[in-house]
């Protein structure tokens, strides 16, 4: 009888001690920050990635993304028309495990359409992600993008 009490007493003991390490887990959201582009890759014929460097116009700032912690997101293309100008995107995106979609709207003919462009992660540490799409010629396309 004394054993039986005595396991009354210690078991929710014991249930408790896990409950507070499940709570006081918080996942890092390692995407959040600015990345900029540093090289390009598409699959060769044998299924290996050949990457190179990605080029932007010259004397102008790194292309980019920033995404930011309240899923929104704005990418810097910069062009040299003369002078540095940035043709920058702002809107939201969605991230569901290996999927990341950004939604925003762009002008088409003069009138306003949202867009989603999806990318799968194909990895992502705190540092460096590796992102792939498929472009408007129906090539898939990887981009390596270094944290800054």
């Amino acid at each position: 009888m004394k054993k039986f009490v005595f396991l009354l007493l210690v078991l929710p003991l014991l249930n408790t001690a896990c409950g507070e390490d499940d709570e006081t887990f918080v996942q890092q959201n390692y995407l959040v920050g600015k990345w900029e582009i540093t090289k390009t890759g598409s699959m060769n014929a044998q299924g290996a990635i050949n990457y190179s460097n990605y080029v932007n116009d010259a004397n102008c700032d790194k292309d980019n993304y920033i995404f930011n912690s309240d899923l929104t997101f704005q990418k810097n293309d910069f062009v040299n028309l003369g002078t540095c100008t940035n043709q920058s995107i702002t809107g939201t995106y969605n991230r569901l495990s290996t999927k990341l979609t950004l939604r925003y709207t762009e002008n088409v003919g003069g009138t306003p359409q949202v867009v989603n462009q999806t990318f799968t992660i194909v990895s992502l540490t705190y540092t460096e992600i590796v992102v792939a799409y498929t472009n408007s010629v129906n090539q898939l396309v990887y981009l390596k993008m270094s944290k800054v």
